[in-house]
């Protein structure tokens, strides 16, 4: 099912167009999480990432990791590290994964599940916003690259 045409662009697929549009509409209530966070509504801020966090990891280990395993990107990158196509999602990849990552430690001190100091972890929250940002602008870029700058994509298959 995740494999059949996509709705965005012509060259898509259903499971990154859901990706694309799931990423952003994550990054719009991340983004309201952190005004939340500025303006103390700090139980709002909780009930926003708490989800968010979760289906994040969720879409890339169903979406994220099967398309780069399906465009056998780890292999091709190491002989085309410069090739766009490679080049990008790569950059993407490590990202998310630390922004993911952050975003998971953050969430577990936040809920005293970790031990943290409060004050500390505000710097761990804006270094996982800044980060997380940066992931969000290249996917956006990955799937501008993938599915319309370069729609016959070099498969191996």
């Amino acid at each position: 099912m995740l494999s059949s045409d996509g709705f965005l662009a012509p060259a898509s697929y259903l499971g990154a167009d859901i990706a694309l549009v799931g990423e952003l509409v994550f990054y719009v209530l991340i983004c309201i999480a952190v005004v939340a966070q500025r303006r103390g509504l700090y139980h709002w801020h909780d009930r926003i990432q708490t989800p968010v966090v979760l289906l994040n990891l969720f879409f890339i280990l169903v979406i994220m990791v099967l398309s780069l395993r399906y465009e056998n990107v780890p292999a091709e990158f190491v002989e085309r590290p410069f090739e766009p196509f490679y080049l990008v999602v790569v950059i993407h990849a490590v990202l998310g994964t630390v922004a993911e990552g952050l975003a998971i430690y953050c969430l577990l001190a936040g809920h005293k599940i970790l031990p943290r100091k409060i004050g500390r972890l505000r710097y761990w929250m804006w270094a996982t916003f800044i980060v997380w940002t940066a992931a969000v602008v290249m996917g956006v870029y990955t799937y501008y690259i993938w599915y319309i700058v370069t729609p016959e994509r070099p498969h191996l298959f």
